[in-house]
């Protein structure tokens, strides 16, 4: 009767870690499947919420070169003041890394040299254009603006 006993005990034991690692598995599955359905909520609620953009200004007739770069950002994704940056004369083709926090305006004015017209783009993590414009006419500013998308990571198509 004794190697039965053993046996029996055996048996039990492995069914209890059997059992422990199911839990478990299903706990970090079931984990990983709230914070992939939360994680919108989770970065709203804790702050810091901002979009990788791209601004570039270049020289599409005349001079290659900008009489000012106006742009605006926020310095710091978890603060909710803007700055708005100035350049003077900047060469042409130009490009600066920023981030805007959601739902805030993304803007970048490039105005050409004298008689110039100057393109201007707004790229999302420096691949998609989410806006372009030209300078209307010689010598006025190429404008592009966005307001971005108030939803982290959801930006619409």
């Amino acid at each position: 009767m004794a190697p039965q006993k053993a046996s029996s005990r055996l048996a039990r034991g492995d069914l209890v870690l059997i059992l422990l690692g199911l839990l478990v598995t299903a706990l970090v599955v079931g984990g990983v499947l709230w914070a992939r359905g939360h994680t919108t909520w989770i970065k709203e609620k804790a702050g810091g919420s901002a979009w990788y953009l791209t601004y570039e200004g270049e020289s599409v007739s005349g001079e290659p070169r900008a009489t000012a770069v106006r742009y605006r950002h926020n310095p710091d994704r978890y603060e909710p003041e803007h700055r708005v940056e100035r350049l003077g004369p900047t060469k042409l083709p130009w490009s600066t890394k920023v981030t805007v926090n959601t739902g805030e305006e993304a803007r970048v004015e490039v105005t050409p040299a004298r008689d110039g017209i100057a393109s201007c783009r707004i790229l999302l993590d420096g691949v998609r254009v989410v806006a372009e414009g030209r300078s209307p006419g010689p010598g006025t500013p190429a404008v592009c603006h966005v307001v971005t998308s108030s939803t982290p990571e959801k930006w619409p198509r």
